[in-house]
């Protein structure tokens, strides 16, 4: 059971590194060479803050043109 949800929506240019953060944060580790997203990708992670639980979803949009409109 979760205290609250959060959705967290990462947009920006293509290769500034969007996909990369995330994937540190949900995972912990580090990719030197990522493949570049294409449309887009969705991550949850449940964090504990404060003796509350939380999940989040994390929305990676590719930072193409098409998706300039979110």
């Amino acid at each position: 059971m979760h205290d609250a949800t959060f959705k967290i929506v990462l947009l920006g240019d293509s290769g500034v590194g969007k996909s990369s953060l995330t994937k540190r944060f949900i995972t912990n580790t580090f990719v030197e060479y990522p493949k570049s997203s294409i449309g887009t990708e969705f991550e949850t992670k449940e964090i504990e803050v404060s003796e509350k639980k939380a999940n989040l979803q994390i929305w990676d949009f590719g930072g193409e043109e098409r998706f300039r409109f979110v």
